[in-house]
């Protein structure tokens, strides 16, 4: 697949080669989970270099084999014999020398690796970094690539790690808005809106498996998207959990539990607690390791809540996790048993449940990225967050839009196929009134996102008050206007 955005991220790389090219070093961070487009990036960039480039994959094997194999890459990359080094200090410093004479970018690739060989190796990085640093025209820069992304933070963010505060910079990759995924798809044929939606509630923003999908000739439907996990000939299906356990180690039974419970509705402590069976005085441990330390979680209140409010829930980040966790890690016996295409029937019947928390969230990210433009005749208010929100009573709003303490935007999202109705609209109204009695309110734009049209009465109220309708053909326009590049 052609490779897809990143344009920012690689202008950085190429501005960062030519300082180090006049001779100043850099070490160089490039972190995210796996299958989110980090080697491709590099590879890209080394396709715009014209210096030596080395690219060294860091394996899981002892030190003496994993030099050998060191040395015999630096010996193809450069096209000439050199000293064989008999250790890590050696390679290092060879390293160095041979970018006194020319530019040199060197590439350590799942870097975190270099744990199972031990620990003293990052302290050799730190006295090579601390040494080119500060050394005259070594033309050299040192990119190291992290996919576990709890043990990069240990090695560089981790005040008692030997690396910490060595980067000179740091490319962390995130998994694509539905906008940008919305474009790769355009670009590859798919037209239909509300297919390209459901795709990306089942592949997310993660380039790896439309990557995947492209490679491997499958066409890009929502039922073929599914078949990539539930189709036993494929390595999707436990890929995920397998670089998971990796991550999470002896833990994993009860962070997988926990993710289930989460991608099935469990959103707060104790439905978690009684999902998992694990004591909810242990849950929160758990809870804020996923949020804090591996970052699948987000934790969330509702728009303007008071700092101390203790009803929060969980979701997991992106969306590819939210799918395999509801339907694929639960029933991995059935793909054993070669019985996809059953579960496939099983996840097509309630794929719509999963996609319109999806779209909930595409609706929220979208309005706060347009907000302050006039769409229609309407100007959407200017916020700073869109967030949803509730109250103890089960009363909820989808989108909440709001600048410092002022609400400014309240609005429904829908995907279902029924035209947005007068009872869904009385319903919204009454949820409004109380939440702006709460904050003190007075003027609010409404904003009503939906999958299909709404019924004639609740266009010509909305048109009325001001708001604004987004079915999916007025999103498209806007994403295409807006958001598009």
């Amino acid at each position: 697949m052609y490779f897809f955005d990143r344009e920012k991220e690689l202008n950085a790389l190429e501005e960062i080669y030519k300082t180090s090219c006049t001779g100043k070093f850099n070490f160089i961070i490039i972190s995210g989970r796996r299958g989110v487009g980090k080697t491709r990036l590099i590879y890209e960039f080394s396709k715009k270099i014209k210096t030596p480039f080395v690219y060294l994959f860091v394996e899981k094997k002892e030190k003496s084999l994993l030099l050998a194999d060191f040395v015999e890459r630096l010996k193809t990359s450069l096209k000439r014999d050199i000293i064989v080094p008999k250790d890590f200090d050696s390679y290092l410093k060879m390293l160095g020398e041979l970018a006194e004479r020319e530019c040199l970018t060197v590439v350590f690739d799942e870097y975190q690796n270099f744990s199972h060989i031990g620990d003293w190796i990052f302290y050799r990085f730190q006295e090579f970094v601390d040494m080119a640093k500060f050394r005259d025209n070594i033309k050299l820069i040192i990119v190291v690539i992290g996919s576990l992304v709890g043990m990069i933070q240990d090695i560089f963010e981790n005040k008692h790690s030997p690396l910490y505060g060595r980067k000179t910079a740091e490319i962390r990759l995130e998994p694509f808005n539905y906008w940008e995924i919305r474009q790769l798809l355009k670009g590859i044929g798919v037209e239909r809106e509300e297919e390209m939606i459901t795709i990306y509630s089942i592949l997310g923003g993660m380039p790896r498996y439309y990557d995947s999908m492209d490679r491997l000739g499958i066409e890009f439907k929502v039922e073929k998207a599914i078949e990539l996990f539930t189709n036993r000939t494929y390595a999707f299906w436990k890929a995920p959990r397998d670089e998971l356990i990796e991550e999470f180690k002896e833990a994993h039974p009860a962070y997988f539990s926990i993710l289930e419970a989460i991608s099935k509705g469990k959103t707060k402590g104790n439905e978690i607690a009684n999902y998992t069976g694990i004591p909810e005085k242990s849950i929160y441990k758990y809870l804020n390791q996923l949020t804090n330390y591996f970052k699948i979680l987000e934790k969330r209140t509702p728009a303007l809540a008071p700092k101390n409010f203790r009803g929060y829930t969980y979701t997991i980040r992106e969306p590819f996790y939210r799918f395999w966790f509801r339907y694929i890690f639960p029933n991995q016996d059935l793909i054993e048993l070669d019985r996809g295409n059953e579960l496939k029937k099983e996840i097509i019947k309630d794929l719509p449940n999963h996609t319109s928390h999806i779209f909930e969230e595409i609706a929220r990210k979208t309005i706060l990225k347009i907000s302050g433009k006039k769409i229609d005749n309407t100007i959407i208010p200017k916020v700073t967050q869109v967030k949803n929100w509730w109250d103890r009573k089960g009363n909820e709003i989808d989108i909440v839009g709001y600048r410092g303490n002022e609400i400014k935007i309240i609005g429904e999202v829908k995907w279902r196929e029924k035209p947005y109705s007068t009872k869904d609209l009385e319903k919204l109204l009454n949820v409004k009134t109380k939440l702006e009695s709460i904050h003190k309110t007075k003027e609010t734009t409404i904003i009503i996102v939906t999958k299909k049209e709404t019924t004639k009465t609740v266009k010509n109220y909305i048109e009325e008050q001001n708001g604004l309708i987004l079915t999916l053909e007025k999103l498209s326009e806007i994403w295409e206007k807006y958001l598009a590049k």
